[in-house]
């Protein structure tokens, strides 16, 4: 059966993203996209000079197998308290298709370089 590919997501702020990266790759990520950005909320944080608050965030976005994807965005979630204001979110998608990316070949890479116990069901 072949393994399923998911888009990692995770939009953290500014000085998040170094935790960020670090955890994925503790979990298995070998690379990522980083994009910078600027983040808004609804309704929208005024500073007391009057003024929106547009946090500046980092977008980081990765193709991985579907284990992986969804263990790096809870431990995100959950070690960088992205789901409190202001922090971020961490989310997968599903990929219909990956246009020639060898996603069996890309997990059986995770599963020969990520750390002993990290894989599913292996103890954080």
């Amino acid at each position: 059966m072949a393994v399923k590919a998911k888009l990692l997501v995770a939009v953290v702020a500014d000085e998040l993203e170094e935790a960020a990266r670090e955890i994925a790759r503790e979990e298995g990520a070998r690379g990522m996209t980083l994009l910078s950005a600027h983040g808004m909320n609804f309704p929208e944080h005024i500073t007391f000079f009057g003024l929106t608050y547009l946090g500046i965030e980092t977008v980081l976005v990765a193709l991985l197998d579907e284990a992986t994807a969804a263990r790096i965005a809870e431990r995100l979630n959950v070690e960088l308290k992205l789901l409190e204001p202001f922090q971020g979110l961490a989310f997968c998608l599903p990929v219909d298709g990956t246009g020639g990316i060898d996603i069996d070949a890309l997990h059986r890479h995770i599963a020969d370089h990520a750390p002993a116990g990290r894989l599913e069901g292996g103890d954080r």
